[in-house]
């Protein structure tokens, strides 16, 4: 009697099961006893192999699709069918100036050479820094400098290959630790008699049979390798051509936030060398994650390279420069006042807060290129609102030994967590319930807490000098609070409130009255006593106008203007970045008995 098999069972037990259940019913078998005979053994080997089969055929069938594949391999593969190349692994690098003494007044130029070597240290471990071209220098008095001098991490290496068209020859790059951004291709024909440079194309367009031009494509073992045209497409190399592969060789992130640099050598026979770094070292990377190849592939292949719409603008640049944190674009159309034929651009990088103008530069260039002629990518810093977050935690001493000072530090590491989580980003939003949520499930005796937002932006006024400024918090205020009198309580709620300053030889603060005025007000008496008013607050649209204003010092380098949100969700506007630093994190600790 047959037996039908289900088909779904692919352990190895379930398969040995089946094939017994299977045997039995045949009348030749019904009386084997298939544990303790030879039959046993067949059963065991047949269950191994189906079950083998089984899973090549589901790896194969999984391998097939990029969404499921799990190979690096196979998902590379499907990545170069989308015409994605994965990023490489990224070299560092620093913006320096560099000085040199001449050692004779002879001298009247002076050119720093490719590859010339710096070294910065971390701990044991020595880092080498080289320029990526040469850089003439420009001198006074017998003094020569070069300013905004970009210096890569890495050692540049040679692969060298022989041209054959008959063997279908591969040039593969043998080091996996290579930022292809620093690819360079010689082609050496004849004896050596003529050598022709090769650049990268990233595209077909405008090449015809004479382009001297080569692709860089991902291969198998998280290598690179380089393709020529086939002569109809980019020049083909003639047969028995001596090619050169050169570039740099990297440690990926492990330089990252290097300043000091020291040469390795003379520069053009000069040794009084002088660096001075203007950013720490930034950028390195490794190379692309499977699951950052599968995210971008497709979104790439929709935007083959060009920049039309803002998400085009965003994933092109953080594909494209490890750097970069989070990015932000949007059309000018949508600024105040609007920007017409523009695409405005916010970039968070991971290193600093404002954005360097040589990244500018950089991201400029490398989107221009990719951009409608008729707009033009602008660049603006980062907007950071700031958040304080206060919490008030109950928690049942019954259910656990520690202290509220463990506890308090158990819900500091959760807000924290929350903030690196789900903030620290563009178009980020601040969720109170799930807030309140990760406090409580910071530990399980918290019973419950009572937490409030308030939103900081940071005032670096010019003291001692009469300014406007304007802060734009892009959220609604609260609306809800009785006008307060020229003299009233320190705890009289208000909506705007700044940190103390002076200002007329008094301790003051910045505060709103409740209708829309702000104005100086004194401190420290057990009141709030009127001074002059500052400006106006616009509670709908969440904005301060502070006009005439002069204090005369302050502590620290800003002052922080407090203002209560309309809604207990804080969303980000276009560039605007919400964050909790450690500082406006107020915990407080209450203990009860259930």
């Amino acid at each position: 009697m047959a037996r039908t098999n289900n088909l779904t069972d692919v352990d190895f037990d379930s398969l040995k099961a089946n094939l017994k259940t299977y045997l039995s019913s045949q009348d030749q078998f019904q009386d084997y006893d298939f544990d303790a005979s030879n039959m046993g053994v067949l059963i065991d080997l047949l269950a191994f192999v189906t079950q083998m089969n089984g899973f090549y055929t589901n790896m194969v069938g999984n391998e097939m699709f990029l969404d499921s594949a799990v190979l690096r391999d196979s998902i590379v593969s499907h990545a170069k069918e989308l015409n994605y190349l994965p990023r490489s692994f990224r070299s560092s690098y620093a913006n320096v100036n560099i000085q040199i003494t001449a050692s004779s007044d002879d001298t009247t130029a002076l050119t720093i050479p490719k590859g010339t070597s710096f070294t910065a240290r971390s701990g044991s471990q020595n880092f080498t820094f080289v320029t990526d071209s040469a850089i003439p220098m420009t001198s006074s008095d017998g003094v020569f400098y070069a300013n905004n001098v970009l210096i890569y991490e890495g050692d540049y290496v040679n692969d060298a290959y022989v041209y054959d068209s008959s063997n279908l020859s591969r040039f593969l790059l043998k080091n996996e630790t290579v930022d292809t951004t620093s690819i360079t291709v010689t082609v050496i024909e004849d004896n050596g008699a003529t050598t022709h440079t090769y650049n990268q194309a990233t595209s077909l367009f405008g090449l015809s049979s004479t382009s001297k031009v080569f692709f860089v494509q991902a291969a198998e073992n998280e290598q690179y390798e380089i393709v020529f045209g086939d002569g109809v497409i980019g020049r083909k190399p003639d047969d028995g051509a001596v090619v050169v592969i050169e570039y740099r060789a990297c440690s990926g992130e492990l330089p990252n936030g290097l300043r000091t640099f020291t040469n390795d050598q003379a520069i053009d026979g000069e040794s009084t060398v002088s660096v001075t770094t203007n950013s720490a070292a930034q950028g390195g990377a490794v190379s692309e994650s499977v699951e950052s190849i599968k995210f971008n592939a497709p979104r790439a292949f929709t935007r083959q390279e060009r920049a039309v719409t803002a998400d085009d603008y965003e994933t092109l640049l953080t594909s494209n420069f490890s750097e970069i944190n989070d990015v932000v674009a949007y059309g000018g159309e949508e600024a105040s006042p609007p920007q017409w034929g523009r695409v405005i651009i916010a970039v968070d990088l991971s290193s600093s807060d404002t954005l360097p103008p040589s990244n500018r530069d950089r991201y400029y260039s490398f989107l221009k290129t990719r951009t409608p002629l008729s707009i033009d990518p602008v660049f603006v810093d980062p907007q950071y609102t700031y958040l304080q977050v206060t919490s008030t935690v109950r928690y049942d001493i019954n259910q656990t030994a520690l202290t509220t000072e463990d506890i308090k530090s158990l819900v500091t590491s959760a807000i924290t967590n929350y903030n690196d989580t789900n903030l620290n980003g563009f178009k980020k939003t601040l969720r109170q319930s799930k807030l309140s949520a990760s406090i409580d499930a910071a530990h399980t005796s918290i019973v419950s807490n009572d937490t409030e937002v308030l939103m900081i932006k940071r005032l670096e006024p010019t003291l001692g000098v009469v300014k406007d400024y304007d802060l734009d918090f892009g959220v609604p205020f609260r609306d809800d609070v009785s006008q307060l009198d020229l003299i009233h309580g320190e705890g009289d709620l208000n909506i705007i409130q700044s940190s103390p300053f002076k200002y007329q030889g008094l301790d003051c603060i910045i505060e709103d009255d409740g209708e829309g005025l702000l104005r100086i007000v004194t401190i420290g008496d057990g009141s709030h006593t009127f001074v002059r008013e500052i400006g106006t607050v616009d509670y709908s649209r969440g904005s301060l106008q502070i006009t005439a204003f002069a204090p005369q010092s302050i502590s620290g380098n800003y002052i922080s203007v407090k203002a209560r949100p309309l809604d207990k969700d804080v969303a980000s506007s276009r560039n605007t970045i919400l964050s909790v630093v450690d500082g406006d994190v107020v915990v407080s600790v209450e203990q009860l008995r259930l």
